[in-house]
């Protein structure tokens, strides 16, 4: 069942595609300012410089258009994808990739950052840098037709590795690139280890808190029928500010062994 949800501002996007080309804009061309002016803003470039990789304006332009962020007008002639039934015990992720799900990377670069990562098979593997960003992500393509998980309870994640440090798995229930992000936080340190070092979480769909930009959304109802995407996140804050206590700069590494339904 849809449930009505309250308008909430949130970025076209041709925002984000103005948002892009000014900062490619920015990095680009020559300072246009006084000479003083220049010299202190060129001395906090050399600054920033030193302590992160120059921001990748293209690596950004093909973030968005990989996830369809760009402005398509065609968009507007697409029927409804609907929605597909899961069970509960149904397996959406392995290395099999039995709902033939893709993935792509989803950093901090679309928000000015130098954070990288990528996914090979089920390892997922990256650096980021704290410096104007501090996350690093992976995320499905739009899920079409959506999965409709009205009959099940949550979502199992079970991870290898990770280093201890605290991620998040979020899910979607629309197409918006910059709609709600359900999310859940889970720990990849644990008292009680399996035998083969894997970590298991059990995400029930009641416990995702709603947020915008890691910001918490009140008085949201997830929509079980409409799962439209499915991201796991490592970022060095958790929600509305806090920092992420089990958060470490620099290198990581995740083994996303499977994604079910319960």
């Amino acid at each position: 069942m849809a449930y009505p949800q309250p308008s909430l501002p949130r970025r076209s996007s041709w925002a984000w595609l103005f948002a892009f080309a000014a900062l490619a804009f920015s990095s680009v061309f020559v300072d246009t300012s006084f000479p003083r002016s220049r010299s202190r803003r060129r001395s906090i470039v050399k600054a920033e410089s030193e302590n992160r990789p120059p921001w990748d304006g293209f690596r950004a332009l093909r973030t968005a258009a990989f996830f369809g962020a760009l402005p398509n007008p065609l968009n507007a002639f697409s029927p409804n994808p609907g929605s597909t039934q899961i069970k509960a015990g149904e397996l959406l992720w392995s290395a099999q990739n039995p709902k033939s799900l893709v993935w792509g990377p989803l950093d901090d670069v679309v928000m000015g950052g130098a954070s990288q990562s990528f996914l090979k098979g089920t390892t997922w593997k990256g650096t980021i840098v704290t410096e104007g960003g501090g996350f690093a992500g992976i995320r499905t393509q739009p899920i079409k037709p959506a999965f409709d998980v009205s009959s099940c309870a949550g979502l199992k994640v079970r991870v290898k590795g990770g280093d201890g440090q605290r991620f998040k798995l979020i899910i979607r229930d629309s197409y918006d690139w910059n709609g709600i992000a359900w999310s859940y936080e889970f720990d990849t340190k644990t008292l009680l280890p399996s035998m083969d070092g894997i970590v298991e979480a059990s995400a029930a769909f009641t416990e995702f808190v709603p947020t915008l930009f890691a910001r918490r959304v009140p008085n949201q109802q997830f929509d079980k029928s409409q799962l439209t995407a499915i991201q796991i996140t490592l970022s060095k804050f958790g929600y509305d500010g806090a920092l992420n206590p089990n958060f470490k700069a620099g290198s990581f590494e995740l083994e996303v062994v499977s994604i079910e339904t319960y």
